[in-house]
């Protein structure tokens, strides 16, 4: 499911609309190295990868081994609803207490379009590219044909994560009361080029 993730979101540009807020924080950055937080769950910092500048210098680190020991901008890359309130709030509060920028970015929004995309179309691409994801699977085949696990399950984690999305009105209420001075917080939505919305939360110290 994963791979099918990362390979279409790439296949179909998904992550373009992300690159103006990232070039936002990073110029509010004193080092262009960005620290992505992985989390493991597909369509990730790798669909980003393919956009970003030759010679961008990026740094993962594993959710569980989170620290702020590197300077830069940390990034959530369509992971950050995975998160509850207390360890978001965490996380948030000690970027911005590090003097470090961060860049929230949701490919996905809470629209009533996208939760029909996310029932009817995201299954239909897992049928019809199976064959090309690469790395090529038989058993990819196999729970897509055979015994059509893997439309389902990708429909239904992707339904499920958009009831966990935080909108902008919940973004600005995690960040509402973390007590570093001369930080600026900005959120919102913004189109994606194809009809929908991105979810974003760019923060980075003042000058």
């Amino acid at each position: 499911m994963y791979e099918f993730m990362s390979w279409f979101v790439v296949k179909v540009n998904a992550a373009k609309p992300f690159l103006p807020f990232l070039e936002e924080v990073i110029g509010h950055t004193q080092t262009k190295a960005i620290i992505n937080i992985d989390s493991k769950i597909g369509a990730g910092i790798e669909t980003v990868l393919p956009l970003l500048p030759e010679g961008a210098e990026v740094i993962n680190i594993e959710l569980e081994k989170f620290s702020t020991h590197n300077r830069g901008t940390y990034t959530f890359i369509n992971s950050f609803h995975q998160l509850d309130e207390t360890k978001a709030k965490y996380y948030l509060n000690q970027i911005a207490e590090s003097g470090n920028s961060v860049a929230i970015l949701e490919g996905n929004n809470d629209s009533l379009w996208q939760v029909v995309g996310m029932t009817i179309f995201v299954p239909l691409s897992v049928i019809l590219s199976a064959p090309f994801v690469q790395p090529f699977r038989i058993t990819r085949m196999i729970f897509t044909y055979l015994i059509p696990i893997l439309p389902i399950i990708t429909m239904l984690d992707g339904f499920l994560a958009l009831f966990k999305l935080y909108n902008p009105n919940d973004l600005n209420e995690l960040v509402s009361n973390i007590p570093v001075k001369n930080y600026v917080w900005k959120s919102g939505k913004a189109d994606n080029g194809r009809g929908g919305k991105i979810i974003y939360l760019m923060g980075y110290p003042g000058n």
